[in-house]
């Protein structure tokens, strides 16, 4: 067995290696690397650090994007760094939203549309979250607005999913239709209106709208609701665990090397007691071949 230090040593620096590497993919920039620890404090439940990096990150973003102003950059290239610095306080504020703080998350999402008010995505997150304590009643009227207002994608997604919940189908319906009429590829609405058409017995319809949604899902999350929705509609769907296993590997391979390195360093000690005899064996070859000659 291996000293814990000498696992830790290991570990340390399997770490700091895919650290260097991920950091030069991201050319060294601090925020996109705060970033990238964020999300990926976020993926292993560490909350709090994900909110903190999100918040460092922006901050770093949003004196870059000031320096672009001063500097009078091209119009292309500030809208980039104003939309970097919106993703930055969005991911906070829905880890804050997440984290049961309603008022930092409104804070943080409308700073967010401050830095990109052109974003209808923005809108639509700090819309649904200003409404969220409000009556059903009163929730449908703002969301409607919002649909008046902007006429996106997300506004009528909202909206059909307040109508799903108030068990209108018809209006729901309607609104996730125009929803995934205007973004076929995002799953939301797809995995609403399957929801919707199995509620009316519209088994054909409900197996239409999941599949689609497994098509275009991205996220475990997403994946895994589309494979419940196309079982429930009757079709086939990969098993569950193949699509965990299949995130993982993508997604989390960072993690998995880590894991490896353990076992490497702390319990297989042989596997490097092996790499030594061989490379002892090798070494005494020419040493053989000498006395031979």
């Amino acid at each position: 067995m291996v000293r814990p230090w000498h696992a830790a040593l290991g570990l340390t620096g399997c770490g700091l290696i895919w650290l260097l590497a991920f950091a030069w993919s991201v050319q060294f920039e601090p925020a996109a690397i705060l970033s990238g620890v964020g999300r990926a404090a976020a993926v292993i439940r560490f909350e709090a650090l994900a909110m903190t990096a999100h918040m460092e990150a922006a901050e770093l973003t949003r004196a870059r994007v000031r320096s672009l102003r001063d500097e009078g950059a091209a119009a292309a290239a500030l809208q980039r760094k104003r939309f970097d610095l919106a993703n930055e306080l969005r991911d906070a504020g829905l880890l804050a939203h997440a984290d049961g703080n309603a008022a930092l998350a409104e804070e943080l999402l409308t700073a967010a549309l401050q830095a990109a008010p052109e974003r209808a995505d923005l809108r639509c997150l700090l819309v649904d979250v200003r409404t969220r304590a409000l009556l059903a009643d009163e929730r449908r009227v703002a969301l409607l607005e919002l649909v008046h207002e902007s006429g996106s994608a997300c506004a009528h997604a909202l909206a059909g999913e307040s109508f799903l919940q108030a068990g209108d189908m018809e209006a729901a319906q309607s609104y996730l239709a125009r929803a995934a009429e205007l973004r076929p590829d995002w799953v939301a609405p797809h995995l609403l209106l399957a929801e919707v058409a199995w509620r009316r017995g519209d088994r054909a319809g409900a197996l239409a709208s999941a599949g689609a949604a497994l098509e275009h899902a991205q996220s475990l999350r997403d994946r895994l609701a589309a494979v419940e929705r196309v079982r429930m509609a009757g079709g086939r769907a990969p098993e569950r665990w193949r699509v965990i296993g299949e995130h993982a590997r993508r997604e989390w391979w960072p993690v998995g090397a880590l894991a490896a390195a353990f076992v490497l360093f702390l319990v297989h000690p042989a596997l490097v007691r092996a790499a030594r005899r061989g490379l002892a064996r090798l070494r005494s070859q020419p040493a053989a071949a000498d006395s031979t000659s």
